[in-house]
């Protein structure tokens, strides 16, 4: 077995910003049903800032970073009955965990009003190196 971990911090006021400046923004990056999510609480970009941190930390996590704007809506935060976060991947993310033989994933997603925080884990075959 092999654990793969990744973790990625963000500025609330700064993702305001990007929210604010690209009217495109949110939906380049967010899937539908994250949007609502984020848009029934009442200081939105703390929620939206979690779920961006989440999938960069899902890609570090994968090894990859960053590649395009694309990949963010295939890789989607997900709230459990318990409240509890996991996550829903499509397309090339689908694609990129077979790859790696992974067979699960966990996150993580704390915040303040002013950052917010994410840990991802991916569980694959192998050895540790």
């Amino acid at each position: 077995m092999r654990l793969s971990q990744g973790i990625d911090i963000v500025n609330v006021d700064r993702l305001r910003a990007a929210m604010d400046n690209n009217a495109a923004f949110v939906k380049e990056i967010f899937t539908e049903e994250e949007q609502l999510y984020c848009l029934r609480h009442r200081n939105p970009h703390v929620h939206f800032a979690g779920r961006f941190a989440a999938k960069e930390a899902f890609l570090k996590a994968a090894g990859t970073g960053f590649l395009n704007a694309g990949i963010f809506r295939e890789i989607e935060v997900m709230v459990m009955p318990s409240g509890r976060p996991s996550l829903r991947l499509s397309g090339w993310a689908v694609k990129l965990l077979k790859r790696l033989k992974a067979h699960e994933s966990a996150v993580s997603i704390s915040h303040t009003p002013q950052f917010a925080v994410s840990s991802v884990i991916i569980v694959s075959e192998g050895e540790q190196t």
